[in-house]
């Protein structure tokens, strides 16, 4: 058992958690195509607090994650929901693609920082898109290693902006754009209260 599954039933206790899916959802929500209802993946979805809270406006989603005790409490939510577009699916792209899935939309939520090949992922999920569209990645600015005191699967301190875009063209990704979208407020081991940025990078795959 890993200690996301151990973590999962009590994963949305924390009020700054929720706080924060509603804002990356809401920044998302933003550049989601109004006149038509996209087919959505949230790769590492967790209990689904982003991917949930835009389900409304997607024709189907895909909750993808490695974590069985995540993807159990994303499939009650949907099902207390009343949800029969949503999906589970237990998978690792840094291993294997998923090629029956084509995406227009790929939510990547507080995900990369436990990803230790984020150039494989971003190749995958930029092959897995369809023409034209969007991958949203919300994550750490890079930080000094305070944010986790818990460091198990964790392989980043967070990201510079100037590295992602760097790394999102090179998987062929265009249109490239960043916004700071949360702060975690967060007591470090050391007894400091720090802030933490949480960025959105926003992407498209080439029609």
């Amino acid at each position: 058992m890993s200690h996301f599954d151990e973590k999962a039933a009590s994963w949305d206790d924390k009020p700054h958690r929720v706080a924060m899916g509603r804002a990356i959802a809401c920044a998302v929500a933003f550049h989601l195509d109004s006149a038509r209802r996209p087919r959505l993946m949230d790769y590492g979805c967790g209990t689904g607090l982003c991917s949930l809270s835009l389900a409304e406006r997607c024709a189907i989603v895909w909750g993808v994650d490695s974590s069985t005790g995540m993807l159990a409490q994303f499939e009650a939510k949907a099902r207390a929901a009343g949800f029969d577009h949503v999906f589970a699916r237990q998978h690792d792209l840094t291993v294997t693609p998923l090629n029956d899935l084509e995406p227009d939309v790929i939510l990547c939520a507080m995900t990369l920082h436990h990803v230790r090949d984020v150039e494989i992922l971003l190749k995958r999920f930029y092959e897995m898109l369809s023409p034209g569209g969007l991958v949203a990645i919300a994550d750490l600015d890079q930080e000094d290693g305070s944010f986790h005191q818990d460091t198990r699967g964790v392989y980043h301190h967070g990201f510079r902006r100037k590295w992602m875009r760097e790394q999102l063209c090179a998987a062929g990704f265009a249109r490239v754009n960043f916004e700071t979208v949360y702060e975690i407020e967060k007591t470090t081991a050391t007894g400091t209260l720090r802030r933490f940025p949480v960025f959105l990078a926003t992407a498209r795959a080439p029609r």
